[in-house]
């Protein structure tokens, strides 16, 4: 997929999701899912991270494909970008909050994202300085974010990256989805905002594919 046709997905994924997750009850809990975990992603308090847009996105940024796989009581998932992908932070990565890509069900809102975010530290047991996994729940988004995070949870997964592809296995009772459930990848980065109730996270899809 190029990238204007990577750029045209975007708000139509949003609608989507919009559609089925918006009226979340979770979304409106105020604090609740102000996790530990959540809170250690907020931009907000973390020196020098809530700076998140750089003016030229590098090229892994943009998606070309994805796939999801389900084996033997697992998953395997696949992202193919256009450019290289980092395995340790460079100039963007360290320059924004929380980078990633992620494989989602937009019917339920219900996510698996591969991060990394040494601009804010670690949350993680498993690779906490570089790539490392969590499973999402998403909501509608609001002001300028795509979608609003609810919650993230905390996983072990195989991460591998070669060249411009990121793939990731997974247990299915670890992610909490199967191949079937997921009909989009995107990479993202994460934000300050107001806008989503309970968190103040908000995702940014900086280019989507569909699964």
């Amino acid at each position: 997929m190029n990238a204007k046709h990577a750029t045209l997905v975007i708000p139509a994924l949003t609608i989507a999701f919009t559609l089925t997750a918006c009226n979340d009850d979770e979304t409106t809990r105020p604090n609740e899912a102000r996790t530990p975990t959540v809170a250690a992603h907020d931009p907000s308090v973390h020196r020098g991270s809530a700076s998140v847009v750089a003016a030229v996105l590098p090229d892994y940024t943009s998606l070309e494909g994805a796939s999801a796989e389900g084996a033997g009581g697992g998953l395997k998932l696949e992202a193919d970008a256009a450019g290289a992908i980092p395995r340790f932070a460079d100039s963007y990565v360290s320059g924004v909050a929380v980078f990633g890509y992620a494989w989602a069900d937009l019917a339920t809102g219900r996510g698996l994202v591969a991060v990394i975010h040494p601009a804010i530290g670690r949350d993680s047991n498993q690779n906490p300085d570089a790539w490392h996994t969590h499973p999402v729940q998403l909501a509608g988004g609001t002001g300028a974010s795509n979608f609003c995070i609810v919650s993230i949870g905390t996983s072990q997964a195989g991460i591998a990256i070669v060249g411009d592809r990121v793939r990731v296995n997974i247990a299915a009772n670890q992610a909490g989805l199967s191949a079937a459930d997921l009909d989009v990848t995107a990479s993202f980065i994460v934000q300050p905002e107001a806008g989503c109730a309970g968190t103040g996270l908000g995702v940014k899809v900086l280019s989507a594919v569909g699964l």
